[in-house]
């Protein structure tokens, strides 16, 4: 995948998106080159968090307990792209469209792109940016879905793609905010 390319697919389902379904990458390599380094950046944007925006939110905790917190958002992250490929072809098959594996699971890789670059909106140490961003990533990732399935998964309609992505933008911000207590928990244990 072209990385200039990326900020097309957000605008449609071709720009980017063909290069994808031509090039049909591995989940390996999907994985090795897009989710494993993009999803190392929040845990170390929450230890970077934990002299700045963080220091605010839990007074007090030791910086053991953001390593835990950030360990432990890390491992929720490679637990989530296999749940959200789970999701994305069930509700893509319960459309009438394909249920590649391989096709749910790059649609699931790249969709979480914006939020994991949201994490970078802790630098700016200003809770309201954070959330601001936050929102804006999920709307983003939301979209991307809706283009992902119709693109590589042939959700033909658009009603229907639009289905698919709010199912699992639904539970991606159930998922996000799971990640997010995850990380919490030790700073609001110790």
């Amino acid at each position: 995948m072209n990385l200039m390319q990326y900020p097309m697919m957000l605008f449609s389902t071709h720009g980017g998106w063909d290069d994808v379904q031509r090039r049909h990458p591995s989940q390996r390599k999907v994985f090795l080159m897009l989710v494993l380094p993009l999803s190392i950046l929040p845990p170390v944007m929450i230890l970077q968090a934990a002299s700045g925006v963080g220091a605010t939110v839990f007074p007090g905790a030791p910086f053991g307990a953001w390593i835990v917190g950030a360990l432990l958002f890390f491992i929720a992250e490679q637990i989530s792209v296999p749940l959200m490929t789970g999701v994305i072809r069930r509700g893509c098959v319960a459309k009438g469209a394909s249920g590649d594996l391989g096709g749910a699971y790059t649609v699931a890789a790249i969709a979480p792109v914006p939020l994991w670059l949201s994490s970078l909106a802790l630098l700016a140490g200003e809770i309201w940016v954070v959330v601001l961003i936050a929102f804006a990533a999920l709307l983003a990732s939301g979209v991307l879905i809706h283009h992902g399935v119709e693109r590589l998964l042939g959700v033909e309609e658009d009603v229907n793609a639009s289905d698919v992505a709010v199912q699992v933008i639904s539970l991606g911000v159930l998922a996000w905010g799971a990640l997010v207590l995850v990380a919490a928990t030790p700073l609001l244990l110790s």
